[in-house]
């Protein structure tokens, strides 16, 4: 492999424009392609044999039009009743240019079609009512338009001086789509990073460059793999999350290491040509790590999770592509004029010993210092994992003025906390479908009753029966929220006690809708979690085995990404669940972290800790390879590597905590829990703990069973071709001079080599 990535490195340095035109071809094709069909999202919840996903089923073949999109239409009148004539009048003008719109199919009034009748969707105190709206689209198809032209068409009743808000599905519609605030923030302050890292604007620019190119690329191709498989929007907005984060850091390995081969004295196509063969095979090898993590996901067996695995996959396969395929053809493009626009105090202000190297000589003096304060510092973070509880989030968690919350306020003060999250009960009634009548509206009547007599039911609705007469579903609204225990509490009670005696003569009974499936979901994974956990250890763990060439290393690297998974969850708990930072981060109080969470983290994590270790360790066995001195390897490696992965994870920090400003919970957990472990992994773990136990098991690092070194692979990342050298008998190069100053001269800006200038060797 790393002939093949020589010898393209030294092709980019040759016909750079070349090249780039090609890959701007293929770049070019793939975004038309894109720009064409889209991305086909799909955000209901499946659990593959559940209970819910067989409710989900049978509404789906016989009661279509519950099943596609569909909202709430919120009515509120705060000095008066909706029920006066001048407001019923206004509010049923509303609903029926409503139903005049292309888009709807149906729309339930708030009110009874006949006197007497009882009118659940309207509030005790008459000041609120709801009408149901119907689409003739999926959910996700719903966009701020749709739901802009629901309200337009409300105007009667907000003439009349009503409060109209949208809830439910149509609510997220409204919403819009949140931009792409959260990049742009996260990539200006990766730009600082890399200007004060790099020392150059043109350095700082080529790994945000890289990084965009792998972004679009990634989204187009999700975009139009999911033709073939529809994925939830959250799936987007990590892809897009780590994309970033691993685009800019792969990008800087290369650019820092073709900096380090010029300041030696290279040529500029022998100095690409070993930059991309060092550190772009550096690169491939840590976007397998990270690929190994999601990949754990499919193991779930849940289409949510398989859906985040391999759009995540994918984004971050693309940004591999970019920084070893795109980012070489501008490398060779930009050449001599990398140093342009440098930092004057960054030319000559730092010392030739770099802080990381002092911090190695310490740890080399004291280790077991180093070892035990690194502990303790995670140990603070990871004890509030003691009280981590899994639950349920609903739009009452979404940040206060936000349409969602608005109208679940509303609704939840007029009618209590179920009816935001309803439950469905679907009857499919098998061979007594088309039976005796009688029997069937006598079974109706005997479940209607079972549900209302049941603690914790606020009220029954239905049943509403097939045209067919094949199936029956009734809206059971519980008496708490959807994301109270007590809510789950009460979907197990419907499904182990109150419904299986009524399912006599062949009918089936499912408890379905989108809060019964959270609690399947949660339950599947809780079960599927010990696998994918050790899937992905043990994949790891094989592939540092081969890189490495130990068992030793693996293994403590194994352990040590556990630690900074716990004290991602503790973050998680300590922010979230237990509320300390909510307000910081716009919510009103404690949000209850979701249980697919935690796991997402744990694959993510666990695949970027794994790239700081092969970046860390790769440099420590490059010295023990040379000089077999422990010691003096880890202390070397750590003063070489430690700025360039510290800088690394700074950038991935800010990318990741810029996603927080969003308004969904679920992203602020994602954009937190990553940003602040993957800065606590980089700094402590990989900066102190790592080092420090290195030195502690001295030789014992590089054990390998002589078995092992017969049957396993070998990869080689970091071997440099000497002067004249070139792998695998490839022809020598030219080492003639291109206009660049011998080692340790400055030109045009570009930092000396005794400057600050990050290495990966």
């Amino acid at each position: 492999m790393r002939n093949a990535l020589y010898s393209y490195g030294r092709l980019a340095a040759r016909r750079p424009w070349q090249l780039l035109a090609a890959w701007l071809l293929v770049a070019a094709a793939i975004v038309g392609a894109w720009s064409v069909v889209g991305t086909t999202i799909d955000d209901d919840v499946r659990i593959p044999g559940s209970d819910s996903n067989r409710a989900q089923e049978v509404q789906a073949a016989v009661f279509p039009a519950s099943a596609l999109g569909n909202g709430t239409l919120v009515f509120h009148n705060a000095d008066g009743s909706v029920t006066s004539t001048e407001d019923r009048t206004a509010i049923e003008a509303s609903l029926r240019a409503v139903q005049e719109l292309d888009e709807v199919t149906q729309v339930v009034s708030p009110f009874p079609q006949q006197p007497g009748q009882p009118a659940p969707r309207v509030s005790a105190d008459g000041h609120t009512a709801y009408a149901r709206v119907y689409f003739d689209v999926p959910s996700a198809a719903l966009d701020e338009q749709a739901a802009d032209r629901v309200l337009a068409a409300a105007a009667p009743a907000t003439d009349a001086g009503l409060e109209v808000l949208p809830g439910g599905q149509l609510a997220k519609a409204a919403a819009g789509d949140p931009g792409h605030r959260s990049e742009l923030i996260g990539l200006a302050v990766a730009a600082v990073v890399l200007l004060v890292a790099l020392g150059a604007a043109a350095a700082m620019a080529l790994p945000i460059i890289s990084a965009l190119v792998g972004l679009v690329l990634g989204l187009a191709a999700i975009g139009l793999l999911s033709q073939f498989g529809a994925i939830p929007d959250l799936a987007t907005t990590v892809a897009s999350m780590i994309s970033l984060g691993v685009g800019i850091d792969y990008a800087l390995f290369i650019v820092v290491r073709y900096r380090a081969a010029r300041q030696e004295g290279d040529s500029h196509e022998r100095a690409l040509g070993v930059a991309v063969a060092t550190a772009g095979a550096a690169v491939l090898f840590a976007g397998a790590t990270v690929a190994v993590g999601l990949g754990g996901l499919l193991l779930a067996g849940l289409p949510l999770l398989t859906s985040l695995g391999w759009t995540a996959a994918v984004a971050v396969g693309l940004s591999v592509l970019a920084a070893v395929g795109v980012l070489p053809a501008v490398l060779g493009i930009v050449g001599s004029r990398l140093g342009a626009g440098a930092l004057l105090w960054h030319r000559s202000n730092a010392p030739k010993a770099g802080w990381w190297r002092r911090i190695g000589e310490g740890t080399a003096r004291r280790p077991w210092l180093a070892v035990v304060g690194s502990l303790m510092v995670l140990a603070v973070f990871i004890a509030p994992v003691a009280g981590l509880t899994l639950g349920q989030q609903d739009d009452g968690h979404d940040p206060a003025g936000t349409p969602t919350r608005q109208s679940y306020d509303l609704l939840e003060s007029a009618f209590g906390a179920g009816v935001n999250g309803p439950l469905l009960v679907v009857a499919d009634l098998g061979d007594a479908a088309g039976g005796d009548r009688a029997a069937m509206q006598q079974q109706a009547l005997a479940v209607n009753s079972a549900l209302a007599s049941v603690p914790g039911v606020s009220s029954v609705q239905g049943p509403q029966v097939s045209d067919d007469g094949s199936a029956a579903l009734w809206q059971v609204v519980p008496t708490t929220a959807p994301s109270d225990p007590a809510t789950g509490d009460l979907v197990t009670e419907l499904r182990e006690e109150i419904l299986p005696p009524l399912a006599t003569d062949g009918t089936q009974l499912h408890v379905g809708g989108q809060t019964a499936a959270k609690i399947d979901f949660t339950d599947q994974v809780a079960d599927r979690l010990p696998l994918v956990l050790a899937v992905v250890i043990a994949l790891s763990f094989l592939l540092l085995v081969i890189l490495f060439r130990s068992v030793v290393i693996p293994l403590t690297a194994a352990l040590m990404n556990l630690l900074s998974v716990g004290a991602a969850y503790g973050i998680l708990t300590f922010a979230f669940a237990e509320g300390h930072l909510t307000a910081l981060l716009g919510l009103d109080g404690p949000v209850p972290i979701e249980s697919y969470i935690p796991l997402i983290l744990f694959a993510v994590l666990f695949g970027l800790s794994m790239d700081y270790e092969v970046f860390l360790v790769s440099s420590i066995a490059e010295r023990w390879r040379a000089e077999r001195d422990n010691r003096r390897a880890v202390v070397t490696g750590l003063g070489s590597a430690g700025r360039v992965v510290t800088a690394a994870a700074l950038i991935m920090f800010s990318v990741f905590i810029s996603f927080a400003g969003q308004d969904n919970p679920v992203i602020k957990m994602f954009g937190v829990g990553l940003g602040l472990a993957v800065l606590l992994d980089a700094v402590v773990v990989r900066g102190f703990l790592v080092p420090g136990i290195m030195v502690l098991l001295g030789r014992a690092n590089w054990w390998f069973p002589r078995w092992l070194e017969r049957i396993m692979p070998r990869v080689d990342l970091e071997a440099h071709p000497s002067a004249g050298e070139t792998p695998a008998g490839l022809p020598p190069l030219d080492e003639a001079s291109d206009g660049l100053p011998p080692a340790g001269e400055a030109s045009d800006g570009f930092p000396p080599v005794d400057g600050p200038v990050l290495e990966t060797r």
